[in-house]
């Protein structure tokens, strides 16, 4: 698909060299109940992730909505920010996040076909990750290694196959822009390689399938109905660990304290 002279394609390599010190940093200084389970659990089971700018609905149309905003702790991370800014190396990006993978970590085969995210460059600006981790689109296969962006047609199958240590990536879309324009002109292409063992990886349904985070107003609605039953906060945190539905904070569990911050007493 074409936007102005250009067309999405597997694989692209910037030129711009970033900041990888600088980018560590500022994932290291992100505080530990940021990062929210993943709202795709039969696709991508095995992410937490920080919106750094979207909606605010708390659920998945964050994601995609026409109305965003800058989330608050983007004003602590100075230098993603100014990746993302109309004055940085690819223009403004529409919605940006990081997405952190666990070792061994698997996202499955998908298109992203949401009409929001069909017009604009998804790049990837790798953070922390191993030889290991792969993005795999179209049956080929590149490393993201870090030191610079990269992007792919994310209208094409695609997933992920990662290490054996966690793998971290900004991710932001990107409408068209000249700046944008150039650096595409300017890409190295990487062919990327086959690989059937981890294409197999990615089509297999049958694992790496984890329940995904029903979204606040969910929530809300099922731990008041549980309330309603007579139960009281820690007899509804063992039954939502029991059937496995992640607590919004990523590699947490609930607890009463978890369903507070979620709920404020008062409304419960």
């Amino acid at each position: 698909m074409l936007y102005g002279k250009q067309a999405k394609r597997s694989f692209l390599r910037f030129k711009p060299a970033l900041d990888v010190e600088m980018l560590i940093t500022e994932f290291q200084s992100i505080p530990g109940n940021s990062w929210a389970s993943t709202y795709w659990g039969h696709i991508h089971s095995s992410v937490g992730m920080l919106l750094l700018r979207g909606g605010s609905g708390g659920n998945e149309s964050d994601f995609t909505c026409e109305t965003v905003q800058d989330h608050a702790l983007l004003d602590s991370l100075p230098y993603i920010r100014q990746l993302i800014s109309a004055e940085g190396p690819f223009g403004e990006a529409k919605y940006a996040f990081i997405f952190r993978m666990i070792p061994n970590g698997v996202t499955k085969i998908h298109k992203d076909l949401n009409p929001a995210w069909e017009d604009m460059f998804r790049i990837h600006a790798p953070i922390i990750t191993n030889d290991d981790a792969v993005l795999i689109s179209d049956d080929r296969m590149v490393h993201f290694f870090p030191g610079h962006a990269w992007t792919f047609n994310n209208n094409a199958m695609h997933g992920v196959v990662n290490g054996s240590s966690e793998r971290a990536h900004l991710i932001f879309y990107v409408p068209m822009n000249g700046r944008l324009e150039e650096q595409i002109e300017h890409a190295d292409f990487i062919e990327g390689w086959q690989d059937e063992a981890k294409l197999a990886i990615i089509q297999d349904k049958s694992k790496h399938t984890v329940p995904s985070f029903p979204g606040d107003n969910a929530m809300i609605e099922t731990i008041r109905t549980l309330k309603s039953y007579g139960w009281n906060l820690e007899k509804i945190a063992a039954f939502l660990n029991d059937k496995g539905i992640p607590a919004k904070t990523y590699e947490a569990r609930w607890s009463p304290e978890a369903i507070c911050r979620l709920i404020p007493l008062i409304a419960i």
